[in-house]
């Protein structure tokens, strides 16, 4: 089966082995229905021709004709079921099913017509059925192997089309994970040089940092183990690095964190709002002497989820001109990008009085699909 598309190929050899009942019933009848249009219309133009009358013209076109058609999807089957159908194969069948369909077809039709077989089986008679025969025999099997072509071209499209997809996907998962791994081992690196300077100074407070940053890790493993991330496994994440953070500034860091219940559930790409909160805290808060405060919220707006990270920092007035143009805002925008299209948005506001406002909008309706594409990326 084909992920996403719903479309089965399996393998020539059972497909040839081992069809189904009612796909064997379906082409049946097909073939049939047009078997039995095609013998009226031999009737009609040999009766035109001045070859017997309408009535005896069709009996006999529709005998031979289904006698033939018969005998030659028994013999095709039988090859089939034996993975030995090729061409000379099929020819051979189809001279001694016009052949033998021909003979048993007009027999058929001289004891319905109370017609003496020798006057059925004169030599005149025979050629003008042989060539019938074999003309509408060689168009329906034509007209069948069309069809199998236009079958086996229309197979070969939509599997091209879903391995386009699976690159597609691949390149994708790839290009996802790339974004992600520029962004973890910024905070880590950082941690660790705070907290080799306070091993020496204040080892009470590097214990502490120690147990902040392996509540931290551990949150992140666990989120890693996690089939789907959702808000609240997030959350908890943006937790325990903020707890990191505030051992390392101290009282210049207050932090709030806001998920309400309609929102822990949502499931959204990993690492989509750490990157916002260390912006916030790289540009709003460690900064500013007096440092400050980073507010993280989710809130559901209709058909979309909206979630914002706040900081009272100096807003756009901190560095002009470079406002969204760091690495983490661009990895965000790119991954927003690779994943909704532009269903999402990353939109930088100021924040009054002071301070900015980074609001991340999803589409509700897309959030699991993308969030499974982006579980493939860390797999």
């Amino acid at each position: 089966m084909i992920p996403g598309t719903h479309v089965e190929f399996p393998n020539a050899a059972a497909r040839l082995s081992a069809p189904s009942a009612n796909v064997l019933l379906a082409g049946f009848a097909r073939e049939g229905a047009i078997v039995v249009v095609g013998n009226v219309l031999i009737a009609v133009a040999l009766t035109a021709a001045g070859f017997h009358g309408f009535i005896d013209n069709l009996v006999f076109s529709q005998a031979i004709g289904l006698s033939i058609m018969l005998l030659l999807d028994i013999a095709r089957f039988y090859l089939q079921r034996h993975n030995a159908l090729t061409g000379p194969r099929l020819a051979i069948v189809m001279v001694l099913a016009i052949v033998l369909g021909s003979a048993l077809g007009r027999g058929i039709a001289s004891v319905l017509l109370g017609i003496g077989l020798r006057h059925a089986f004169a030599t005149k008679e025979l050629a003008l059925t042989g060539w019938v025969a074999l003309t509408a025999t060689l168009l329906v099997t034509w007209y069948g192997w069309s069809r199998t072509r236009i079958a086996e071209l229309s197979e070969q499209v939509a599997r091209t089309a879903w391995q386009k997809e699976a690159a597609e996907r691949t390149a994708l998962s790839a290009r996802l994970q790339a974004l992600q791994a520029q962004i973890e081992p910024h905070f880590l690196f950082n941690t660790l040089a705070t907290l080799d300077s306070l091993i020496a100074s204040d080892p009470p407070r590097a214990r502490d940092l120690l147990a902040s940053l392996n509540r931290f890790l551990r949150a992140t493993l666990e989120a890693s183990r996690a089939q789907s991330e959702t808000l609240a496994v997030q959350f908890k994440v943006l937790d325990a690095m903020l707890a990191v953070h505030a051992m390392r500034i101290g009282p210049r860091l207050a932090y709030t964190l806001d998920l309400p219940r309609d929102c822990a559930d949502l499931p959204v790409p990993p690492m989509l709002l750490q990157p916002l909160v260390e912006n916030a805290l790289k540009h709003g808060i460690q900064g500013a002497v007096e440092g400050g405060r980073i507010d993280v919220r989710a809130q559901r707006v209709d058909e979309h989820v909206d979630l914002t990270v706040i900081d009272t920092g100096p807003g756009f007035g901190a560095t002009p001109g470079t406002q969204g143009a760091g690495i983490g805002l661009v990895n965000v925008r790119e991954r927003l990008a690779a994943l909704y299209g532009e269903q999402a948005s990353l939109m930088l506001i100021e924040n009054v009085p002071h301070g900015l406002v980074a609001r991340v909008r999803l589409p509700l309706r897309n959030v699991v699909d993308a969030s499974a594409v982006a579980q493939e990326s860390r797999s």
